[in-house]
């Protein structure tokens, strides 16, 4: 048994170390919530779509991962790019930050800048003069550090712009490079550079999928055993005759750069890579940059697009009212209120009403602009009831865009009992008393470019029925009994007895006095018998 899974862990190894690398495309959902309030005493609810998301904090970071040798010209672009930013953001309540890595043989960190008030940092930081290696590697991993570590923002509001020539022959934070010898003019030497490329492919681009796995099943076997610290002296090196079948520090450098970048991509992050000057003497180097971005063309300002744009303008929201089954099994349906003064749009701070573009189609309009309407929202009322809300303007990132309006359930149960879940923004997936059955953002994205849709999380609201209590029976009160009148001389006889007992009273008092009276006399005469 355990030569059996010895075998089959081998053969999964082989199998995973073969699996083909590809540059992988940016995916993104784009930041979305729907929320719903608890039901009121008229059984209505009051449901909130946002773009972004409401919950999320408007603030993005953006970081430069620059090589040494960037041109003065890229600089002044990526600057323009960040006056721009600065100018869009400045209207809102959003937050930008700003960090600077600009890389030779190790990677040159700034501090984090505040993009609205520290400008002229950000410009000394961008134009400091640095010399001296290539280690691209060292770049990626300084700024990931940099973005993994501000909890603050959330990834997809996290951007990483990787400015190089590409060409590279050091790794890791502190500059290594490999021993690899090969033969030159009859000659057998081991110095690290960027010319190890040429002398073991010649002038040949490569297929860069197939490059990059072939590096790593060599990776798998051959470690770190010829790797040596940048600027000492090599205690081994690779065999000169089998010089192809080693790695040398172009192969490594070029790989450990690759998977930092993809990493940077699948914890979430934004990442370009933008060459940095001309081509030069290296055309495997930008040909790699090329492979990095998949081929694609990117700016700055395609970027700076990117990181203020959530939406371009021709994306809309299909939202369908919700009905079913509630955890009882009772039919339930909630209607849409169409009426003007139930639901609105806000903008930030700002609040629009809805105005009546045509009455007969149940269309209606938000912040009416020169070219007409910047929002709009089309009714379908029947059996499938639901709404379209369009965008004719871009949705930024730095202002929040809602749609708020209220739903009625038609028909809540009259039978005791707790219905529905209440799960005010979806997230626990509940499936009964949904206020929508569906809602689907069809998104264009900032480039123009239709996107795949996405759906809504849909929340759940609930209410209690609470059981009649019957009031207990109360005992009939008896008629009063009427009261005989009562003769005169029965009453004259309460008098005299009331008398009596006054009476009483007094002779009660009486034998007191007497006997008080005769003491006194006793006393008298003892009193004269003694003077006698």
């Amino acid at each position: 048994m355990k030569k059996l899974l010895c075998f089959l862990t081998a053969i999964l190894s082989i199998f995973l170390m073969n699996v083909p690398i590809e540059a992988k495309e940016n995916q993104w959902d784009i930041s979305k919530s729907k929320t719903a309030t608890p039901l009121d005493e008229k059984y209505q609810t009051k449901v909130t779509l946002s773009l972004p998301s409401k919950s999320e904090k408007l603030e993005s970071d953006v970081v430069f991962v620059l090589d040494k040798s960037t041109s003065a010209q890229v600089e002044d672009q990526a600057l323009e790019m960040l006056k721009k930013l600065r100018m869009q953001i400045d209207k809102t309540d959003a937050k930008v930050k700003v960090g600077i890595v600009i890389f030779n043989k190790i990677a040159n960190v700034s501090s984090w800048f505040d993009l609205s008030s520290q400008f002229d940092q950000i410009e000394v930081a961008i134009r400091k003069n640095i010399t001296s290696g290539t280690n691209c590697h060292a770049g990626l991993l300084a700024g990931k550090e940099m973005l993994d570590q501000d909890q603050e923002v959330e990834a997809k509001r996290k951007y990483m712009i990787f400015v190089s020539d590409g060409i590279t022959y050091m790794y890791n934070q502190e500059p290594t490079v490999t021993a690899w010898s090969f033969e030159n003019d009859g000659s057998i030497l081991s110095w690290a550079g960027p010319d190890n490329f040429s002398s073991k492919y010649g002038q040949t681009l490569p297929d860069w999928n197939t490059y990059l796995n072939d590096v790593k099943i060599k990776l798998e076997s051959q470690g770190n055993t010829y790797d040596y610290p940048y600027g000492t002296t090599p205690t081994k090196t690779t065999p000169v005759d089998q010089s192809k079948e080693y790695l040398n520090s172009v192969d490594k450098a070029l790989y450990y750069t690759y998977s930092t970048y993809e990493s940077m991509k699948d914890e979430g992050y934004h990442c370009y890579a933008l060459k940095g000057n001309s081509e030069g003497n290296y055309p495997w180097a930008f040909s790699f940059m090329d492979y990095l971005e998949n081929q694609k063309e990117v700016s700055f300002e395609s970027i700076q697009n990117d990181i203020y744009y959530l939406l371009d303008q021709g994306s809309y929201v299909e939202d369908y009212m919700g009905s079913g089954k509630d955890n009882y099994g009772n039919e339930y349906e909630f209607d849409f209120i169409n009426d003007i003064n139930s639901f609105y749009m806000m903008v930030g701070n700002k609040k629009y009403l809805p105005e009546v573009i045509n009455d007969q189609s149940y269309h209606y309009g938000f912040d009416k602009q020169e070219k007409g309407y910047a929002y709009e929202l089309y009714y379908y009322p029947g059996k499938q009831e639901y709404f379209i809300w369009k965008m004719n303007v871009p949705v930024t990132q730095f202002d929040l865009v809602q749609l708020i309006y209220t739903l009625q359930l038609a028909n809540p149960q009259k039978e005791a009992g707790n219905y529905g879940f209440y799960d005010e923004d979806g997230h626990l997936n509940k499936d009964n008393l949904k206020t929508n059955n569906q809602a689907t953002l069809h998104p264009i994205d900032s480039q123009g470019k239709e996107q795949g849709v996405e759906d809504f999380l849909n929340p759940t609201v609930s209410y209690t029925v609470y059981k009649t209590v019957e009031p207990e029976k109360t005992q009939e009160t008896p008629k009063p009994q009427e009261i005989p009148k009562v003769q005169e001389n029965t009453i004259k006889t309460k008098q005299t007895t009331k008398k009596a007992v006054k009476t009483g009273d007094e002779q009660v008092i009486y034998p007191y006095f007497v006997i008080a009276l005769m003491s006194l006399s006793i006393m008298y005469l003892m009193k004269r018998r003694l003077h006698v």
